[in-house]
C-alpha cells in the first residue's frame, strides 16, 4: 500500500524546513496530492524526486513550455509583454513581484530557463531577457553580434554542499574521485555544471572518475536533497540553498554574479525600463539582501558591449 506523508514528515526525512518542501511543491519539483482539504505526498511521489534521472532532467530543459501556453509566449513575443527566462530564485521571484508597482510596467512571464539555454533563446529572440550567471566572454559567445546591455543582478557564494559534520572529510575537488563518494550533479547549460567542469579540466580530474557525474538534477533544492536524504555526498549549489536544510554544511569555493541580460536596442523601452528601475531602487537591494544574504553593492549597474 503506498504511504502519504504530510508535509512536515517529508521536511523531517529531507532535513529540511518544512516551508522548503512547499516551495518544491510550488515549483513543480516535488509531486503531491489532495486527500480532503490536505496536502499529502505519497511514497512514490517522494522516492521520484529523489531518484530523479537524466532523461527527466533533459526532458525538463527541451520541452518545457512557461506556464504551459505557447500561446501566450508567442502572444507576449509580439506584442506588449516581456518574457524573461531564469530558473526559480528568490531574487528573480522579488524582482517580478515588485515590477507591476513600476511605472511603465508590462505583462511579464518567466521561462523557466538556465543559463545556457536563456542566453540561446535570448539570441534567437524566444525572450526578451535573459538571467544568466555567466562571465561576459561567455555571454558574447553565446548571443553574438547583437549589443548588449547586461545589468548586475546579485553576486553569491558557490561550493559544495556536504552533510554536517563533514563525515566524509571532504576538502576539494579531487575528492570527487574517491570511490566511497557520490556526487549529485547539475543538468548541462547550468551555470553551475560550467563552473564544475571549468575547475575538472583546469584540475585535469575526468569525469569518468567521479561516480554520480552523468545523474543531472535540474535545480540547486534537488542536489541539497540528494546530499541531505543520503542518495549522494557531495552537490555545487549556492549558500542560500544550503541554508534551508538543517542536515547539511557549506564548503564555500568562490563567488559568482547573476546578470539580466537584453539586447541594447531594448534598454529604453518602457516595460525594459520599468526592470531597470526595480533592480536600481535601493527598496528591492535592501530586500533582497535581507532575505537571502546575496551581495547587492552591485545591483543595477549596467555594463555594454
Amino acid at each position: 500500500m503506498n504511504k502519504f506523508y504530510t508535509a512536515q514528515e517529508v521536511a523531517d526525512k529531507l532535513k529540511i524546513k518544512k516551508t522548503t518542501v512547499y516551495e518544491l511543491i510550488k515549483r513543480g519539483e516535488l509531486s503531491s496530492s489532495k486527500i480532503g482539504k490536505q496536502l499529502r505526498v505519497s511514497e512514490e511521489q517522494l522516492k521520484a524526486y529523489l531518484d530523479s534521472t537524466v532523461q527527466s532532467s533533459i526532458s525538463q530543459i527541451h520541452d518545457y513550455q512557461p506556464e504551459s501556453s505557447l500561446l501566450k509566449r508567442d502572444y507576449l513575443l509580439h506584442s506588449s509583454g516581456l518574457i524573461i527566462s531564469g530558473q526559480s530564485s528568490p531574487a528573480l521571484d522579488l524582482l517580478l513581484n515588485q515590477l507591476p508597482a513600476q511605472p511603465g510596467s508590462l505583462p511579464v512571464l518567466q521561462s523557466h530557463l538556465n543559463t545556457y539555454n536563456g542566453l540561446y533563446s535570448l539570441y534567437f529572440e524566444k525572450v526578451h531577457i535573459a538571467c544568466a550567471a555567466a562571465s561576459f566572454e561567455d555571454i558574447q559567445s553565446l548571443v553574438p553580434g547583437i549589443p548588449l546591455t547586461v545589468l548586475h543582478f546579485y553576486s553569491y557564494e558557490i561550493g559544495f554542499y556536504i552533510k554536517k559534520g563533514n563525515p566524509r572529510n571532504i576538502q576539494g575537488f579531487p575528492d570527487l574521485q574517491r570511490a566511497d563518494i557520490i556526487f549529485a550533479n547539475r543538468e548541462k547549460g547550468s551555470s553551475r555544471r560550467v563552473y564544475l567542469d571549468r575547475q575538472l579540466n583546469k584540475l585535469g580530474i575526468s569525469p569518468e572518475n567521479i561516480s554520480g557525474y552523468r545523474n543531472e538534477l535540474v535545480s540547486d533544492s534537488s542536489t541539497a536533497a540528494a546530499v541531505a536524504g543520503g542518495q549522494a555526498d557531495i552537490a555545487l549549489g549556492e549558500a542560500y540553498t544550503a541554508r534551508t536544510f538543517t542536515d547539511l554544511e557549506f564548503l564555500p569555493l568562490g563567488t559568482e554574479t547573476m546578470y539580466l541580460v537584453m539586447a541594447s536596442s531594448s534598454f529604453s523601452s518602457p516595460g525594459f525600463q520599468a526592470v531597470v528601475n526595480a533592480l536600481s531602487s535601493e527598496s528591492f537591494r535592501q530586500a533582497l539582501s535581507l532575505q537571502t544574504g546575496y551581495d547587492t553593492s552591485h545591483t543595477g549597474e549596467a555594463a555594454c558591449f
